[in-house]
This record gives C-alpha cells, sequence and structure tokens, in this order.
C-alpha cells in the first residue's frame, strides 16, 4: 500500500486550493457594477486551483495516479495556466469599463493553449514526461516538453503585461474624462498588475536557476501565488467597485467649423451654469447639461486650453478656492468648507491641484493675501 507523503509546499498548495474555490464562490454575494466581472473572478480563481491540483499531481510522485490522470493531467495543467492570464486581462477590462463585453475576437485567446495542447497530443506527453527526468526521454519530447514549460511561464508573464498597459490606458482616459477619481482604487490596480508581473518574473528566474544552477527554489512561487489570492479577493470586494467606469469614444468628428459653438458651450457651463461645483461631475455629464455630444466637448477642450476635462475643470475649482481664501468675509470657514463649497471632494486632490496652480498651499495663499489686504 502506498503511503501518502504531503511536504510543507503540499500543505501551501491545499491551502491555496481550498482558498480559490471559497473565493470563486463567495464572488456571488459581492456586489459588482458588472456581473461578468464576478464570472471571470470566479473562472481566475478556479484556474488557480486546477493549476495548483495539477503541480501537486505533477510532481508529489507519492500520491497514487491511475493511468487516465497521468494523461489528463498536462492538459488540465497546461490549460490553467495558462487561461489565468487572458482572464486576468479579461477582468481588468470588465472593471474598467461601462460596455465591456466579450465577443467572438476574445477566442483568440485561446491560440496558446491549442498550440501547447497539440504538442502534447503529438509528443503523448505525460506527468512522467513533465517532469523532465532525461533517462530514457526522446530528445525530440524532451525538447518540447521544455518548450511547454517555458510557454507556461512566459505566456501569463505576456498577458500580465499587457494588463498593466489596459490599466495605464484606463488611467489616461478616466483622467481626462473626469473631474473626480478614485486614485486609491487606481494605485490598488496597479500594485495588483505589476505584483502578477512580478510573480511571473520570479517564476521565469527560478526556472534560469534550475536550468543553469539546479537550484531548488520553485516552491517559493506557490507561497506568492497565496498572497497574490488574498491581495486579487481584498481588492474585488473593497476597491474595484469604486472605480470610475469608462466608455469607448469614437474617433472624434472634424469639428473645426463648428469649435466656436462649442466653445461657446463650454463657458456658458462653465460662467453661467458653474457645472464644476458639482463635485462628481464627468465629461459625459458636462456634455448633456450643455447638449453637446461628450467626445466634441473634450475634442474642443483639448483643442483650445491645451488640457484634459479633468485639469480643466479643476482649475475653475482652484479659482472658486482663491475667491474665498482671499476674501475676509469668509475668514471664519475652515479648508475644508472652502474644499467642498469650490466643487472638490478630496482634500489630496485640493491640495496637490492648488498648489501646483499657485505655487503656495491653501493656507499659504490664504495668509498672504489676507494680511496683504489688512495692511492695504
Amino acid at each position: 500500500m502506498t503511503e501518502l507523503y504531503f511536504n510543507i509546499n503540499d500543505v501551501i498548495l491545499i491551502l491555496s486550493i481550498g482558498l480559490s474555490i471559497i473565493l470563486a464562490l463567495f464572488q456571488s454575494v459581492i456586489a459588482a457594477k458588472n456581473k461578468l466581472s464576478k464570472y471571470l473572478l470566479s473562472a481566475f480563481f478556479i484556474s488557480i486551483a486546477i493549476s495548483d491540483i495539477g503541480v501537486m499531481l505533477i510532481w508529489n510522485e507519492y500520491l497514487p495516479k491511475p493511468a487516465w490522470i497521468e494523461k489528463l493531467v498536462p492538459y488540465l495543467y497546461s490549460f490553467s495556466t495558462i487561461i489565468k492570464g487572458p482572464l486576468l486581462v479579461l477582468y481588468v477590462g470588465s472593471i474598467t469599463h461601462q460596455d465591456f463585453s466579450l465577443s467572438q475576437r476574445n477566442l483568440f485567446h485561446l491560440i496558446p493553449i491549442l498550440i501547447v495542447f497539440g504538442c502534447l497530443y503529438f509528443f503523448s506527453v505525460d506527468i512522467n514526461l513533465m517532469r523532465l527526468d532525461t533517462f530514457g526521454i526522446d530528445r525530440a519530447a524532451y525538447l518540447t516538453t521544455d518548450m511547454i514549460w517555458w510557454s507556461l511561464k512566459l505566456v501569463p508573464l505576456a498577458y500580465f503585461v499587457f494588463g498593466l498597459l489596459i490599466v495605464h490606458r484606463y488611467h489616461k482616459s478616466v483622467v481626462s474624462d473626469n473631474s473626480d477619481v478614485n486614485e486609491q482604487a487606481i494605485i490598488w490596480l496597479y500594485l495588483l498588475t505589476l505584483a502578477f508581473i512580478g510573480t511571473s518574473c520570479w517564476s521565469v528566474i527560478l526556472s534560469i536557476l534550475a536550468l543553469v544552477y539546479r537550484l531548488p527554489y520553485g516552491v517559493t512561487e506557490n507561497y506568492l501565488n497565496f498572497g497574490l489570492l488574498i491581495a486579487l479577493f481584498f481588492y474585488s470586494a473593497s476597491h474595484a467597485q469604486k472605480l470610475t467606469l469608462t466608455r469607448k469614444h469614437s474617433r472624434a468628428s472634424d469639428i473645426s467649423g463648428n469649435l466656436k459653438h462649442i466653445i461657446d458651450g463650454i463657458m456658458t457651463g462653465i460662467n453661467t451654469d458653474k457645472l464644476y461645483l458639482n463635485q462628481s461631475i464627468n465629461i459625459e455629464q458636462f456634455a448633456d447639461k450643455i447638449n453637446l455630444p461628450a467626445r466634441d466637448v473634450s475634442f474642443a477642450i483639448n483643442r483650445e486650453f491645451g488640457t484634459n476635462f479633468f485639469e480643466f475643470i479643476n482649475s475653475y475649482r482652484v479659482e472658486e478656492a482663491k475667491r474665498y481664501l482671499a476674501d475676509p468675509q469668509y475668514a471664519d470657514m475652515s479648508i475644508m468648507d472652502i474644499l467642498l463649497e469650490s466643487g472638490f471632494n478630496s482634500k489630496s486632490a485640493f491640495q496637490r491641484f492648488f498648489k501646483r496652480l499657485t505655487d503656495l498651499s491653501p493656507s499659504e495663499y490664504r495668509t498672504t493675501h489676507m494680511s496683504h489686504k489688512s495692511s492695504g
């Protein structure tokens, strides 16, 4: 009778498998702006669980495995390892874009999987061959299996880097079109994607060290993945729903001949309607108020004022705050009250923009202008 044996790495894998399944099931009770994001994240957690099961079955020789399991595991492990990348990329897209949906072009993500499956089938790769025990292995099969292992390291890394690019584009887009942005949620998303990139890079480095120096540090990757599971769940529950959603805008039409009309509408919204005092206004709401297409407003602000909507609106908020800070009539108002009255809802954003545009902090500006009026 075969005696089961589990080392500390197996224990971590078992904990990771259990946690992944629990987190996948828990997505059903988490509120989400887009239900698709919950399904994608659940699928990501399940892929982690299957991948960890594959690792344990491949490398723990004490576990009894029927012949069909030894044939099936390389396929399940390869699929679950590669699909993690597309699932994370699609999840990031679903929590950052209001009109996100799956389409037939997403099937292209299956191409690397199909290529690996072809190699597995053609060379009859099983668990024993996946361990790359060179004794008695055909050279072509060995090289192919080695190539499969490298693809399982590099393909997810490429997707994680692509996910970081999506976050960066989203950041630029949301800052351009919104006057109020949840920076903490975006920073967390940056850190999360960078952590996945870092873990994948570490996995590649470990493979190189194992190849060159035969250093047995591969187990540390499992510990990092376990920590990332917890971090990703925390983000999905506490920060993902606070992201400002963006929409895909069509290419700006040629509005050169109509530019004056659009600028007049924008300035009416600023000077007459004082729309910048709305703390959460975005470019679509602003455009609706002045009865103009959002893409034309964005184009006109960029063309005429050389800035984006976010900077444009906040510059008027700073001017409003300066009026309060320099007027003795409002000397009893706190800085917090003034920033709220000026349209800001974040003290950090107010301080940053005010300092950038005046070279003074709000308190310094108040002190300077009040003293000048007193001396005058």
